[in-house]
């Protein structure tokens, strides 16, 4: 099957044909199993325009076709639906976490078809890039799939990305700036490559698989190693003047207790990373207990408030404490429709998350309603979804 996709800026000739092809191929994604009379109702365009893009769009693979069950409404010859080719090429999503770097298969639906891990810490300054291409390869190989199926690779970064240039500008747990992911990536994978804040990119995810189908302006909190946020307005990214929009890690929470000496999680990483970032809440326990353990981490510290522990639900009262207060400033500029919280920590938040909204109730004039994110992998199809969203061709949407 061959597959095209366009590589450059269309000239101002055929511009208004690829809108109209991009329109054509998005209504039928949306709305599967139309006529292309349908189509062409629906989208107040003349027959004969739909049909030559239905044809061009068979022919290079976007969509397949086939007759229908049921005869017209007329009577006669039985029409032909059309339906969207989830397969018709795949696209690749890499989450470079602190501690895992996650790679996931999916198609342009983005159905996973398959996805590995390996450890960050380990990897990093060791050839650590050609790594991931590494891993990227054998993914492949493994699904059967030649390189050439790729349609692209995203990539969430944990630090400040410039998308425009590929570089990362500053990626701390990774000891990484400037480095030029993107141009290095594409060079080793021989296909377009996209990357972007990890937060960003897990905004993407929610956005295309979970409340933002319904919130075109919301924001997303992961929390984990550090704290980030993804802000989406109208339907797109908001990543600032010099792309470091949402960079709440560097919040300050507590005026006083900034102007002091704290204990950094990273060298970098800022004051609301160190108050309620996994590692933080980790050391902070193992600061304060009797019993000095050397394996705390934070779901074991969450599990043991839930469980009524005392000196525990001190330690995480504190840092829900921060960032209820991060999540009120936050609030108070944007004005989202609805905030959810990922990351690791999300998934031992369910038990605190009423005292979290009761704190936002009684400082905020308007709510908000605050969820955890009930997506599977949201940051590995929000790397998908970055391709879709910034790869220039007949699916970008």
């Amino acid at each position: 099957m061959k597959i095209i996709a366009i590589r450059s800026v269309p000239t101002d000739s055929n511009l208004l044909k690829l809108l109209n092809k991009r329109k054509v191929l998005h209504y039928i994604q949306r709305k599967d199993g139309h006529s292309r009379s349908d189509i062409a109702k629906a989208l107040k365009l003349s027959k004969p325009t739909v049909s030559n893009i239905v044809d061009e769009l068979l022919e290079e693979g976007w969509i397949r076709e086939k007759e229908s069950e049921r005869a017209s409404s007329a009577g006669g010859r039985k029409p032909f639906q059309i339906f969207f080719n989830e397969n018709a090429a795949y696209i690749v999503g890499i989450d470079i976490g602190g501690t895992l770097v996650e790679i996931a298969i999916m198609n342009l639906a983005g159905k996973l078809i398959s996805k590995t891990a390996f450890s960050t810490q380990k990897h990093v300054g060791n050839n650590f890039i050609q790594t991931i291409a590494n891993y990227v390869n054998t993914l492949t190989e493994q699904n059967g799939l030649e390189s050439s199926q790729l349609f692209g690779v995203g990539v969430g970064v944990p630090g400040i990305t410039d998308v425009d240039s590929g570089i990362v500008i500053d990626a701390p747990s990774l000891s990484w700036k400037n480095v030029p992911l993107q141009s290095q990536l594409e060079s080793l994978l021989s296909c377009p490559v996209y990357i972007d804040n990890d937060v960003n990119v897990a905004a993407l995810g929610e956005y295309w698989k979970g409340a933002g189908r319904k919130n075109n302006n919301m924001i997303m909190i992961t929390l984990g190693t550090g704290i980030g946020c993804g802000i989406i307005i109208n339907g797109q990214l908001y990543r600032g003047a010099s792309y470091a929009a949402g960079e709440i890690g560097y919040m300050v929470t507590d005026k006083d207790a900034a102007d002091k000496k704290y204990e950094q999680t990273f060298s970098g990483y800022g004051f609301l990373d160190s108050h309620v970032g996994g590692p933080s809440i980790a050391k902070r326990m193992l600061n304060h207990a009797e019993k000095r353990e050397e394996k705390w981490t934070a779901k074991k510290v969450f599990q043991m408030a839930i469980d009524g522990d005392q000196l525990a639900l001190d330690t995480i009262n504190d840092s829900l404490s921060h960032l209820s207060f991060a999540l009120i400033n936050v609030i108070s500029i944007i004005n989202p429709e609805r905030v959810v919280l990922g990351g690791g920590i999300s998934k031992s938040m369910h038990h605190f998350l009423p005292h979290i909204t009761s704190t936002l109730e009684k400082h905020l004039p308007v709510q908000t309603d605050i969820t955890i994110t009930t997506v599977e992998d949201v940051s590995l199809l929000g790397a998908g979804y970055l391709i879709l969203k910034e790869h220039e061709s007949i699916l970008k949407v």
